[in-house]
């Protein structure tokens, strides 16, 4: 992972972002727990996923 920092997934999806988080790539923020409970499985499985599938999955969870 890229970053240190964790947020709330509330926290992500409630305008103004956190400062330095790039709003493209939200779902590295997330907890772990967080992060099952927002796109419905595994940090594990999600990266395994083809790019254009991840894009989509996250703009049909709002995190996007």
């Amino acid at each position: 992972r890229l970053c240190q920092n964790t947020f709330p997934l509330a926290e992500l999806l409630a305008p103004p972002l956190p400062e330095g988080v790039d709003p493209l790539r939200l779902e590295i923020y997330l907890s772990d727990q967080d992060f099952e409970k927002a796109l419905d499985m595994k940090r594990e499985e999600y990266e395994g996923l083809p790019g254009w599938k991840q894009v989509n999955l996250k703009k049909a969870k709002g995190l996007f």
